[in-house]
């Protein structure tokens, strides 16, 4: 019993500390090549699902698409916003905008981390990794790898931030 009390506390203790983990300042690109300071992404006060992904990764391509899917209908329940970060590199992030556009992807902030700045200090290892912003900008949810049915859970994680 005591040692399931003590596993259960540091789950707690983990949790809390995770809860308050703000973004990093790092700068990444727009589509058009301006600068984006990513602190910024919560400048409007509302939460965001924060996905990286590239344009060569299945799951991820299945994840936004599923995402872009459920937008419509999401956005009527609540106030957010999508922002998802490319982490192609200078060779390959010429395609990012086409697909964006060729997929109808119209509705979401689409950004390029070229040199993968963002992704070193975010601790994205593997791709798809989706992150749910609150309205201060703090980290309250990450999910990493995409199964369909995945995008329900960081909608209701977006509905508990209302």
């Amino acid at each position: 019993m005591r040692k399931a009390l003590m596993i259960i506390a540091s789950l707690c203790i983990g949790l809390s500390a995770y809860a308050q983990k703000s973004l990093p300042n790092v700068t990444v690109t727009d589509l058009d090549g301006n600068d984006y300071e990513i602190s910024r992404i919560t400048e409007d006060g509302v939460p965001v699902i924060l996905s990286f992904w590239y344009t060569t990764c299945k799951p991820c391509l299945q994840e936004l698409g599923a995402i872009n899917d459920a937008y419509v209908d999401w956005i009527e329940e609540a106030e957010f916003k999508v922002v998802a970060v490319s982490t192609d590199d200078a060779r390959s992030s010429s395609k990012v905008e086409p697909m964006v556009n060729g997929r109808g992807w119209t509705d979401f902030t689409f950004l390029l981390d070229e040199n993968g700045d963002l992704k070193r200090a975010m601790n994205v290892q593997t791709q798809p990794m989706v992150f749910i912003i609150d309205r201060e900008g703090k980290i309250v949810f990450q999910h990493t790898g995409y199964t369909p049915g995945n995008e329900e859970e960081l909608f209701d994680k977006i509905l508990e931030l209302q």
